[in-house]
């Protein structure tokens, strides 16, 4: 029989969701107390977490090891904020020093070239006016970079660090170009550190740029600076954004606008327009590109480097190269801006004892935090293989267990049971959910299968031209909401679409 009250298919005396008789009497409280879910943290009530899927009663083993995550992850991701706040503080310092040594007689230098591979092209002494023009437009590249995801993506930053500590999965995939500019950021620091150590280790001593020591400082902030927005431009625009851009143009004239999603073709020169669930083409694409212009980038520190050089940068393009692709090419400026800065922040303190000792621990600090996320992207990346050999077909998918479906009432009750942390909310409540919903009919039952298990689930039937409700869950992180768009389901949670 069916629930009147909850809608819940039951077999007894009373049932077990909300508790009542036929005749709308508490005769026992729910077979499934009121718990907090050892995964996601949700308090609920019912055979199932809403919200992750977790059943009830499961070990919450798994979900320390994630708590310990997001603690490291945590700190990973203060860490790297709080390095951008100190970039951006020593950059507006250096900036008046760059602009008063400008105007003061110099030097002028403007480095124009492109990558084929190596640096090609032409070194110009302007003036006084051209270069501080030049310089302004530099400064306005890495303001915008702070401002635009500032405002875009505050609050989804904001949400990645208020999640529950079980939650760790949903933190590092946020769609937060901070977040994954930092955990890029720190994943590649402790790359380029760990191979100059082994390097060290073996007996050789890594070289660096010699420069005239009648350079000043100010011009070395100047440098570094133009180096985190121009070679972004020519490493990243011109090496995957334009011929992303063209790919995507002919794909659109000989297979159709289908085979390249409905994202305008210009939003392809600023990146920022794929995702897993991209079309295939684009995704192949881009699989070329972004190491292929990593190894370009790798190849240009070269002549200035040495060969040393070579693979932390191709490394660091990779990075900056997936940055490009998912979250646009600004993304690759504060990436390029925090790394390059963070050797101005040396300059700055200079011979000061102190200073060296603090950035000495901090720099130390980053490089711990960076092996967790270097770790970490080595199962993220299998993950991304599993699901595009899954979702191209190139194997089947691994059978996932069956979950009971939530009737009305087992929502009702987790809502109330999350609210019931307010002292206000009468906690008795937990146990007596509303009637539901006007409008709202409970599905009719199955017929009963011939031998089923003690998962086993049940798919009620519709009649033809009548709506009915539709279960979603989500098959990364087992979100229930989700918004159906041109016949998919995209998860409210994590952003996942169905194939």
């Amino acid at each position: 029989m069916v629930c009147p009250f909850c809608g819940s298919p039951y077999e007894g005396p009373f049932c077990p969701a909300c508790g009542r008789d036929a005749a709308g009497s508490v005769v026992s409280a729910p077979m499934f107390p009121p718990s907090v879910c050892a995964r996601c943290g949700a308090a609920y009530a019912g055979p199932a977490c809403p919200y992750c899927g977790t059943p009830f009663g499961a070990s919450p083993a798994i979900s320390g090891l994630r708590a310990a995550g997001s603690v490291f992850w945590t700190l990973g991701m203060g860490a790297y904020l709080l390095l951008l706040v100190a970039c951006m503080a020593a950059f507006a310092y250096a900036a008046v020093l760059v602009v008063q040594g400008a105007l003061a007689g110099g030097p002028r230098y403007i480095d124009l070239y492109v990558l084929v591979p190596f640096p090609l092209g032409e070194t110009f002494d302007v003036g006084a006016e051209t270069f501080v023009a030049y310089f302004a437009l530099i400064a306005a590249a890495i303001v915008a970079s702070y401002a635009w995801y500032g405002i875009r993506d505050g609050r989804a930053t904001a949400r990645a660090f208020t999640r529950p500590l079980a939650d760790f999965r949903a933190r590092f995939e946020s769609r937060s170009a901070w977040i994954a500019t930092g955990q890029v950021f720190l994943a590649t620091l402790f790359f380029q550190f760990a191979f100059v150590l082994v390097l060290a280790a073996g007996g050789y001593e890594p070289s660096v740029p010699e420069y005239p020591t009648t350079i000043p400082d100010w011009y070395m902030y100047y440098a570094l600076a133009n180096a985190s927005v121009y070679e972004e431009f020519v490493a990243r625009w011109l090496l995957i954004g334009v011929p992303l851009l063209v790919g995507a143009a002919v794909l659109r004239v000989l297979r159709g606008p289908a085979s390249v999603g409905a994202t305008p073709l210009w939003r392809h020169l600023f990146g920022g327009t794929l995702t897993r669930d991209s079309p295939r083409p684009l995704l192949l694409a881009a699989a070329i590109l972004v190491p292929l212009s990593a190894v370009v980038f790798g190849l240009a520190h070269v002549p200035s480097w040495g060969w040393w050089k070579f693979f932390p940068t191709v490394v660091a393009g990779l990075g900056m190269g997936y940055l490009f692709v998912r979250h646009g090419i600004l993304a690759g400026v504060l990436f390029h801006f925090a790394t390059d800065y963070l050797g101005a922040l040396s300059l700055f303190v200079g011979d000061d004892l102190a200073g060296q000792i603090v950035l000495g621990i901090f720099i130390l600090a980053l490089f711990f935090l960076g092996a967790f996320f270097f770790a970490w992207y080595f199962v993220y990346a299998a993950g991304l293989a599993n699901h595009f050999t899954v979702r191209w077909g190139l194997r089947q998918p691994m059978p996932v267990p069956a979950k009971p479906d939530l009737a009305w009432g087992d929502q009702v009750v987790m809502k109330q049971a999350t609210r019931a942390v307010w002292p206000a909310y009468p906690l008795w409540k937990m146990f007596r959910p509303p009637p539901p919903p006007p409008g709202y009919r409970a599905p009719p039952p199955s017929p009963p299968d011939a031998s089923p298990g003690p998962n086993a689930r049940t798919s009620p039937s519709t009649p033809s031209g009548e709506s009915s409700w539709i279960l979603f869950t989500c098959a990364r992180c087992g979100g229930r909401e989700a918004r159906y768009d041109a016949g998919r389901f995209t998860c409210l949670r994590c952003g996942h679409a169905t194939p």
